[in-house]
């Protein structure tokens, strides 16, 4: 009896340290995404204009009254259905509709997505993002530096430019500015879309998204 109070004496120290460290943990511990109850009024979307950056590509009319606002990947297949629709609808609604379009490189798989939406950006710098976003999607199963060196090649870019411009900070520090915006917009997986500031549940065919936007 004598013994087991003596270990549990020696013991009861470390167990209480042990404890304190998971603690305080758990109190750190922090989601990449957090729920919408951690930001406080930040995803009421009534009172929150989205902010437009002028780095964001724009599809469609700039001055058409319906905003559409994507945020997408280049490598994720729910995002390569919805490009189709949505291409389909500016051809069909031409001066009815803008797409304000935000990458967000989840994917990293078979290839980290984050160098394609580095390509975007500085394509979209010398007003390719449109040929660019199309070849992308094509080849969404595989967007390799081989891949996307192709792209650049057809899309027809002066080459000196476009790599200074991949090689400076611009591509990455836009595409933090679109990610923090997401995570204030509790954006959970992509894509996500907003119509006129309220996110929407995404249409899956053209005929639907007619119906949501009333065309």
């Amino acid at each position: 009896m004598l013994r087991s109070k003596t270990m549990i004496l020696i013991f009861l120290p470390a167990i209480i340290i042990a404890s304190f460290a998971l603690f305080v943990r758990v109190i750190q511990y922090q989601p990449l995404y957090p729920k919408v109850e951690n930001h406080q009024d930040q995803n009421n979307t009534t009172n929150f204009n989205i902010p437009i950056y002028s780095e964001d590509p724009i599809l469609g009319n700039k001055k058409a009254g319906k905003t559409i606002m994507a945020f997408e990947d280049f490598a994720c297949e729910g995002c390569k259905l919805q490009f189709t629709l949505l291409d389909q609808l500016l051809l069909k609604h031409p001066n009815k509709i803008k797409i304000i379009w935000k990458g967000l490189p989840v994917s990293k798989f078979p290839h980290p997505s984050e160098t394609a939406h580095n390509y975007a950006f500085c394509a979209n710098e010398q007003g390719k993002f449109i040929d660019f976003q199309k070849l992308a999607f094509t080849n969404s199963n595989n967007l390799s530096t081989e891949i996307l060196n192709i792209i650049i090649d057809k899309i027809d870019i002066k080459e000196s430019k476009f790599k200074k411009c991949l090689e400076s900070e611009n591509p990455k520090n836009y595409i933090t500015k679109t990610e923090q915006l997401g995570m204030l917009l509790n954006i959970q997986s992509v894509p996500t879309i907003f119509f006129n500031n309220k996110q929407i549940e995404t249409p899956t065919t053209l005929e639907g998204w007619e119906t949501l936007l009333k065309l």
